[in-house]
């Protein structure tokens, strides 16, 4: 006999009973599912690929997949004893693949996300809107540009900083060479960006002119080039990006690519402006790099003196005041 209070010998009295019910709630489970699955499913079809491009076995194939996933899914609002056990013993996988897909998910988007930073001050679209700004807007623009450049340029001009960056560099874990390798990127974009800027607002207001061809000696020079085909071309970014190919002379960087001189000039301005790049950008980077290389060669064992990476120095606290010792307090 089973027990009126434990309840012994019910489960197979509600197993025998329950298949009705069970079928019921696992239709009404996969309908209430199907539905929503089927909305996301035509929001897709709809805004994304089109009613037009799906055709005949496209919608026997998606009205199948549809139907699977919400009766596979159905199992998580109406689960069964034997679905439980499943689902506790993939739990631990699940959450593995789960934690992956969201840690891969991160890095796509910070990796896009870097790359729309890298690559934003080059869009043609957003040098054609500041240049068409006003002066006072484009002179903010490039203050911004300057103030940007220095406090990444400055741990690498700066002696102390840049032996203490290049300590973290060379000794330090994968995480830190990868940090310094987008750093690195950034100074790159950053500086050829606001020379760029600079060179685009002489040349908006006719200070410089830029050709597609070196003007030979005694000859008027021909195939100017408008500040329009410069931007969308790119020309003056690629012209400084030449200029620091050519900064290498033992690699010939540039003649060993076929990278030819993609824009030429006669003014001096621009050759000053080009020098000052070339001064203050490339020497830095290049020698950024010659010290880690050297530092990987030696390996030292004494760190440098610790210090901030930024142009400034941080506040120090104000020690809390100490308490009175004992002999004082006696006196």
């Amino acid at each position: 006999m089973s027990d009126p209070v434990t309840g012994d010998g019910q489960p197979e009295t509600s197993s025998a009973g329950g298949g009705p019910a069970q079928s019921m709630s696992r239709i009404r489970a996969t309908l209430t599912l199907l539905l929503f699955v089927g909305l996301i499913t035509m929001s897709v079809i709809v805004f994304s690929i089109g009613i037009g491009h799906v055709h005949g076995w496209d919608w026997a194939l998606t009205g199948a997949g549809v139907l699977i996933v919400s009766w596979l899914w159905s199992y998580q609002l109406s689960p069964t004893s034997r679905s439980a056990r499943i689902a506790a013993r993939l739990q631990p996988v699940a959450t593995g693949v789960f934690t992956g897909f969201i840690g891969l998910w991160v890095l796509v988007m910070v990796a896009c996300g870097y790359l729309l930073v890298l690559m934003a001050p080059f869009s043609p679209e957003l040098q054609t809107r500041e240049v068409g700004s006003p002066l006072f807007v484009h002179l903010l623009i490039i203050g911004f540009l300057i103030v940007v450049t220095f406090i990444l340029l400055f741990p690498l001009i700066e002696p102390q900083r840049r032996a203490w960056l290049v300590w973290r560099v060379t000794q330090g874990r994968l995480m830190a060479k990868s940090l310094y390798a987008l750093g690195f990127g950034l100074i790159v974009s950053a500086s050829i960006a606001l020379w760029d800027q600079l060179l685009l607002l002489l040349a908006k207001h006719d200070v410089v002119r830029f050709y597609q061809l070196l003007p030979k000696a005694g000859a008027a020079p021909a195939g100017r080039m408008s500040v329009t085909d410069l931007i969308h071309g790119n020309d003056i970014f690629l012209l400084l990006v030449w200029q620091l190919g050519d900064m290498v002379p033992t690699l010939k960087v540039n003649d060993t690519i076929g990278f030819g001189q993609p824009l030429f000039y006669t003014s001096s301005v621009v050759g000053w402006l080009v020098l000052a790049f070339k001064v203050i950008v490339g020497f830095a980077l290049i020698g950024g790099v010659l010290a880690i290389v050297k530092a990987e060669r030696a390996k030292p064992d004494k760190p440098p003196p610790e210090v901030s990476l930024l142009p400034w120095r941080p506040r120090a606290r104000r020690p809390s005041p100490d308490r009175q010792a004992p002999e004082t307090a006696d006196l």
